[in-house]
Order: structure tokens, then sequence, then C-alpha cells
């Protein structure tokens, strides 16, 4: 009777382990193989199977952890940036500005989050801001500002976050867009100050 026990024993050990190994090992490991097959755009950075098929496991995760749902590119293309122009991470304790045209597609967004993934609170329920809501100088370029601190116009709230990201969701993309993501005209982020 001992030996099925101290098997037992060995067995509930090995599985806690493993799930244990398994965890700490998956997460980093998702967003590595998502990283590593993206198309990068500047600070930007997308993969044009989200939401396909052709998405493998890896990518899936990825999406499952990040952005719950996706379409296919031929309805949406999405952008994600964890950093500035610069390549410096973006932090809540920053004011950014993220400039440029209209892009090449029907309708877009730009989304703000947290740490956590998720939308940052404030008490003005600002979350994004898009294509049809910004003002434009006389060039037709918008700034985004991108800040804790209240801006009068094209304000996007960062809170106090430590750490941020930034989704770019492209509705009906245009082909030259959907044929060279990298090479497509999307907003620079500029560090404006830190506190």
């Amino acid at each position: 009777m001992a030996k099925p026990i101290k098997f037992l024993i060995a067995a509930v050990v090995a599985l806690v382990l493993g799930v244990g190994i398994g965890y700490v090992t998956a997460s980093p490991l998702v967003d590595l193989i998502f990283v590593s097959k993206a198309v990068k755009n500047g600070p930007w950075m997308t993969n044009l199977d989200i939401g396909s098929q052709q998405a493998g496991p890896y990518l899936r995760a990825a999406i499952a952890r990040h952005g719950l749902l996706a379409l296919t590119k031929s309805e949406a293309v999405y952008f994600s940036a964890y950093s500035d122009s610069d390549g410096q991470p973006l932090r809540g304790s920053c004011d950014y500005a993220i400039e440029c045209e209209d892009m090449d597609a029907e309708w877009w967004s730009i989304t703000v989050y947290g740490k956590d993934n998720f939308l940052i609170p404030n008490p003005q329920n600002i979350y994004s801001c898009n294509g049809n809501s910004l003002v434009r100088d006389a060039d037709g370029m918008f700034r985004i500002h991108l800040s804790a601190t209240p801006k009068e116009v094209n304000w996007l709230p960062s809170g106090n976050e430590e750490s941020l990201s930034l989704t770019l969701r492209l509705y009906k993309a245009g082909n030259a867009l959907l044929n060279d993501p990298a090479a497509a005209q999307l907003p620079r982020i500029t560090k404006v100050k830190c506190q």
C-alpha cells in the first residue's frame, strides 16, 4: 500500500509543478511569439492573420489575452503600440502627441489601455479618439494629446498608469495598407514631457 501512495503523491507533485511551470512560462512565450511574427511600422505592430483561420494557437492566445474578439483583415486591421516613436515604453506619467493625417480606412480609432489590458477609468469617460471626432489643423493633420492632465481638444486620458498601450483599429482598410502594412502611413507618437 505504501508504493501506490508514494506514486500518487509523486503524480500530484508532478502535476502541480507542470501546471505551475506552464503558467509561468506560457504568458511570456505567447507574447514573444506574437512580437516576433508581427509586422512593424514605427512603434506600431500588427499581424494580418488576426481573426483568420490562419491564426495559429499562439496568435489566438495573444488575442484572447489582449483583445477578446477580432475580425478578419477584410473587416479590420489592428495595430498595437507599447512604445513611442523613439522606442521608449509608454507611461502614464508622460504626455505624448499622437500625430498623423487621416489613414487609409473607412473608419478608424485609437484606444488607450492600462497595464492590465483594460480601459483606464476616468471621470470624463473618454477612452478613445476616432477619425470622425477629431479637430484638425488647416493642413488636415490631427494631434491627439495622450496625458493624465486634461487638454482642451483631442485629449485621450492616460490616468496614473505605470505602463500604457495603444490600439489603432482600421475598419475597411484600403488595399495599399493591406498589401504593405509596414509602409502604411500611421501616427507618430512623440513624448512631449514627463513628470
